[in-house]
């Protein structure tokens, strides 16, 4: 595993930790020997530190810290065929391919840590750590821990809307952090619960969170990088939004916003500006990120930057051609010259790079002293919860809900938010008659989240829930269209965890 920079200043004993965690199956992880857990959970200041290391084990690249959000963007029409994720990119994958493999391992791997906090504290009646610090850790492990199932079900199972129950095959959920011969035990060997099981443990852990989190984890980035309630609040409602259950995604999305402690920036390149030399500089527009730095990432060659790089790496010409702004009449394509905010959407213009003939996302790059895009910035954090996205959850929800054509102006209002900061000037402003129907106003909704959580890992998603297809898309090489539902829109148990495992059951199709 990488080495193990702090974000907080952790303590080298809990790097040993984290480095020497292994397991004998892909469910499980055997704590370290060469170290005494006496030691980690001797202090509050020490107890602080694990927690905090809970954090770091997110920033696995073969998960969360990268290829997660990958794995999702790169089967949607944002992205051309992806040099280097081919079988992912035309769901071509076998059993035994390494990115099913890596991505199963990496979310079990990521949330070991979670569960052995909980273990630990829950056996050492809260490590002599006050009520209020117990019941925020074991809340941020609850947090984390919900944020891997919900991912991984998300990956290796249909939508819950695949039946209408969410009875079908999820993925197994770990409570456990089995040590030594404990992972052994024939009661390891789990079998995958339904979609319907893991939402309701995914439910279940968030609520719990929120009774534990604070409002506040401190001053600047720290508040990004650790879990406030708003985090388990904005996943939850996206949790809720995945079921189906519009009015408990409303519900959470609305206690963020009405909270006050919230609010979009200027331009929606603020979350992700990253200038020459420096750090971001998240506002209450960021709401949860995974952490990163030049020194603390999955590796050079795993960074979610290094994939985005302008230029060499992933090309995102499909959404470029889907955003407002001048297009070349000849080939169609977008063009660089005469683009003006009248007819340009705001993030082609921030948030998109033309380079070496290629369209590239800022997103996950550095600045040059000009202020101009750089290179890959390795140490690009992963967002997770964005403002933007609980406004537009609670858009989406308070339309859903509605029997008819809307009438109420607060879903509007929302989709206007977001949408007004970035549209062309020359572009009309939302009114309620600017839609004929209710499926027109969701129609706007999701391409104002096209627009907006692109490269976040959101768009297949997006599309597969609402029971739509992937489009027919790539600009020099065809992607054929992929079916919602169809058996390859997911990934494989990996052929190696089925051979670990008899009481695990292969997805259709594999």
């Amino acid at each position: 595993m990488k080495s193990i920079v702090s974000l907080t200043g952790r303590a080298a004993l809990l790097a040993l930790l984290l480095a020497g965690a292994t397991g004998c199956d892909l469910l499980d992880q055997q704590s370290p020997q060469d170290f005494n857990p006496d030691d980690v959970f001797s202090s509050p200041t020490r107890v602080d530190k694990a927690a905090a290391g809970m954090y770091d084990a997110l920033q696995d690249g073969s998960f969360l810290g990268s290829f997660a959000l990958i794995y999702s963007d790169v089967r949607s029409d944002d992205l051309d065929l992806a040099g280097g994720f081919q079988t992912v990119s035309t769901s071509n994958m076998p059993s035994s391919d390494g990115a099913a493999l890596g991505a199963w391992a990496g979310g079990y791997r990521s949330m070991y840590m979670a569960n052995y906090i909980i273990r630990e504290l829950t056996k050492r009646n809260g490590a002599g750590i006050s009520a209020e610090s117990y019941n925020q850790y074991i809340g941020e492990a609850k947090f984390i821990r919900a944020l891997c199932h919900f991912t991984l079900v998300n990956l290796f199972a249909q939508p819950y809307n695949y039946t209408g129950d969410g009875s079908h095959l999820g993925v197994p959920i770990q409570l456990e952090a089995p040590d030594g011969t404990e992972a052994y035990l024939p009661e390891q060997q789990k079998s995958r619960a339904t979609v319907k099981q893991v939402y309701d443990q995914v439910i279940l852990d968030l609520t719990e969170a929120i009774a534990g989190l604070p409002e506040e984890q401190g001053q600047g980035n720290l508040n990004v990088a650790r879990a406030t309630k708003d985090a388990a609040r904005g996943l939850l409602s996206r949790v809720y939004l995945y079921k189906g259950d519009y009015v408990n995604a409303a519900r959470y999305a609305g206690e963020i916003i009405s909270s006050g402690r919230h609010q979009l920036n200027t331009s929606a390149y603020g979350d992700f500006k990253v200038p020459a030399g420096g750090e971001p500089t998240f506002t209450s527009e960021s709401i949860f990120f995974i952490a990163m730095s030049q020194n603390d990432n999955p590796n050079t060659n795993a960074a979610i930057g290094q994939f985005y790089a302008p230029g060499s790496g992933l090309t995102v010409t499909p959404y470029a051609k889907a955003l407002p702004g001048p297009v070349n009449a000849t080939t169609g394509l977008p063009t660089t010259t005469g683009s003006t905010a009248v007819n340009t959407d705001r993030r082609r213009s921030e948030l998109l790079v033309f380079r070496l003939s290629k369209w590239a996302t800022r997103k996950y790059t550095g600045e040059l002293a000009s202020g101009q895009a750089g290179g890959s910035n390795r140490g690009a954090w992963i967002p997770i919860v964005r403002y933007p996205e609980i406004l537009l959850n609670q858009a989406e929800a308070l339309v859903k809900q509605s029997s008819g054509m809307p009438t109420d102006t607060v879903a509007l209002h929302y989709l206007n938010m977001v949408r007004d900061r970035s549209k062309p000037l020359n572009a009309p402003h939302y009114r309620l008659s600017s839609f004929s129907s209710k499926e027109a106003f969701i129609d706007a909704i999701l391409t104002e989240r096209r627009f907006e959580l692109a490269f976040e890992g959101h768009r297949l998603y997006d599309l597969f829930r609402n029971g739509r297809n992937v489009p027919a898309h790539g600009t020099t090489t065809p992607v054929p269209e992929l079916r919602w539902k169809d058996p390859k829109s997911i990934f494989p148990i990996p052929a190696s965890e089925l051979q670990r495992n008899p009481n695990l059951v292969q997805n259709e199709g594999y």
